[in-house]
């Protein structure tokens, strides 16, 4: 079965190109709200489940923040790309996009973690879709996309197909290892022959390495 996806809440603007990137990305790393903001504090646009107006709040601050460290004479704060802050009430990440644009993710109170994966491919969307460099700090040689998987059966984490433009690939397992931190590898091939990598992160979104062989 196909993994559920996150509708969009009430919003206070158009949605915008951006706006199927950030509510993907939401879905993948568990995050209530995501935004992208400019070096003024203005909101390009928004997805997630809370209030418009508090998650537009809280990118225009931390794109100041960001302002502000772009700013100080030590260029390891000058040049930070990316801001994590765990809080008690709500946290977040913050990430520099080029031209001084950010994305700002909010995430659940005490949360730290967030899967890069999701985030890399957000952050290629997005940069795509504006026409901009890839962001600073981007690892541009992992192409990972998230891919829905159904499984042998509702108790097994292995894969039996892959949902691809409409329908379901079989997929043969060809090997499994323990990817660490809750993580489960998988080498698949589909009957076409082509080879491609799975992975199963520890919230249970399935992500494939890319290029992909369809």
């Amino acid at each position: 079965m196909k993994g559920r996806r996150r509708s969009l809440g009430q919003r206070d603007q158009h949605v915008t190109p951006f706006s199927a990137s950030l509510l993907r990305l939401c879905d993948a790393v568990g995050a209530p709200a995501a935004a992208i903001v400019d070096s003024e504090g203005e909101t390009v646009d928004y997805a997630g489940s809370v209030d418009p107006f508090d998650i537009k709040v809280a990118a225009a601050e931390w794109a100041v923040v960001f302002a502000r460290l772009k700013a100080c004479r030590s260029p390891l704060l000058a040049s930070a790309s990316e801001l994590r802050i765990r809080g008690a009430r709500r946290s977040y990440v913050v990430r520099r996009l080029a031209d001084d644009y950010a994305l700002v993710l909010q995430l659940l109170p005490y949360c730290f973690a967030v899967s890069a994966r999701g985030l890399n491919e957000a952050l290629r969307e997005v940069a795509l879709e504006a026409g901009l460099p890839a962001a600073p700090g981007t690892n541009e040689k992992e192409q990972w996309v998230r891919v829905d998987i159904r499984c042998v059966s509702r108790s097994s984490r292995r894969p039996s197909a892959i949902w691809v433009k409409g329908s379901w690939l079989a997929v043969e397992v060809l090997g499994r290892w323990d990817a660490g931190s809750g993580e489960l590898g998988y080498r698949a091939r589909l009957a076409s022959g082509a080879e491609f990598t799975l992975i199963r992160e520890r919230l249970g979104r399935w992500y494939a390495e890319g290029p992909l062989p369809f």
